[in-house]
């Protein structure tokens, strides 16, 4: 039997200490997931990160439980916050900030389409 607190989670039983990321990191595209890393600040991305890193590994084997076409929406908010820590990968592990250093923000560079269902 689902309860009023189920059914205003955000994200799977179990992945409640990520709840806080939802809000700015489960984009709906990449587009939009490329932009808050860009708009975010590097502590900001670094927390993200490591509390990602640390729940990824557990957070694929439940996603790989539903279809990819059909994810309940919890479960599609995690796949999002997943999508969102290879942008945070690239501040963290390339860059050593939000964006390529020496570049122009925003640029022209437009994502129009991408990959289903997430893209």
């Amino acid at each position: 039997m689902s309860t009023a607190a189920d059914m205003n989670r955000n994200l799977p039983r179990g992945f409640e200490d990520l709840e806080p990321f939802v809000a700015r990191w489960a984009g709906e595209t990449t587009a939009e997931r490329m932009a808050t890393r860009c708009e975010t600040d590097m502590n900001d991305i670094q927390a993200f990160y490591e509390a990602m890193l640390a729940r990824g590994e557990e957070a694929m084997k439940l996603i790989e439980e539903f279809p990819l076409d059909n994810l309940p929406d919890d479960v599609a908010n995690l796949s999002k916050l997943l999508l969102a820590l290879a942008q945070a990968s690239i501040a963290v592990e390339l860059h050593g900030q939000p964006r390529a250093p020496e570049s122009p923000y925003p640029n022209s560079i437009r994502l129009v389409r991408g990959t289903r269902p997430f893209g």
